[in-house]
């Protein structure tokens, strides 16, 4: 693995505050099925969080691999967006089954692009 590729624990979004923090003064752009929150951070970093209900998603299977699929995508293009960045990705409906991670790559490209984050 190339060591930029990695998703340390510093660019995890998890207290509740901070989730708040970014829905109360970010940025919000939708596609599909998912909105992205972005607000600019004090951190030197960029940072992502994820929200997926199980009333949107049903099955626990299902919202785990959403997540995976998304954290592979964002660790794959994070050298594209900027840096000083916080991010919360929110599924808002189940996209099924079918969707790939090439789906889930373009849409996630989509939303950076919208937000104005990518380099």
């Amino acid at each position: 693995m190339i060591s930029g590729e990695r998703f340390p624990k510093e660019e995890h979004i998890l207290k509740t505050r901070d989730f708040r923090e970014i829905y109360s003064n970010g940025r919000s752009v939708r596609r599909e099925f998912i909105v992205m929150y972005c607000r600019p951070n004090d951190l030197a970093r960029r940072r992502i969080g994820f929200s997926i209900s199980s009333r949107s998603v049903k099955l626990a299977s299902r919202r785990n691999r959403i997540k995976r699929c998304f954290r592979e995508v964002y660790r794959k293009s994070k050298d594209k967006l900027a840096d000083g960045i916080d991010m919360v990705l929110i599924v808002k409906r189940d996209p099924g089954a079918k969707y790939s991670y090439q789906d889930f790559l373009k849409v996630f490209e989509q939303l950076a692009r919208a937000q104005g984050i990518m380099k």
